[in-house]
């Protein structure tokens, strides 16, 4: 019986606001396998709206895990209450090469 170990993903999708009010979305992407020291996945990404961000981060969940979405909670919001940071984190097992 092969042994399965863990693996997380963990995503982060911002606002490049640091500069000028309007600024691309960043998409942050990374897989890490239990135990190992890199990362199996590490992607950064700008998009020019979050939609168009969350289907690129739906086919390379589905691409590269098992599962075939992660979800996303709002992590901060501006003045407005529009949200301009969410974050996510998806664990799964895979079996171990």
């Amino acid at each position: 019986m092969a042994k399965r170990i863990d693996e997380t993903v963990k995503v982060t999708l911002e606002k490049n606001t640091l500069l000028e009010k309007g600024g691309a979305w960043l998409l942050e992407i990374s897989i890490v396998t239990e135990g190992s020291v890199y990362a199996k996945l590490a992607s950064i990404t700008a998009w020019s709206n979050p939609s168009a961000a969350k289907r690129y981060l739906k086919t390379i969940i589905q691409e590269n895990t098992p599962r075939k979405n992660i979800k996303l909670s709002v992590a901060k919001t501006d003045e407005n209450d529009k949200p301009f940071s969410f974050t996510g984190e998806l664990l799964y097992k895979v079996d171990a090469q």
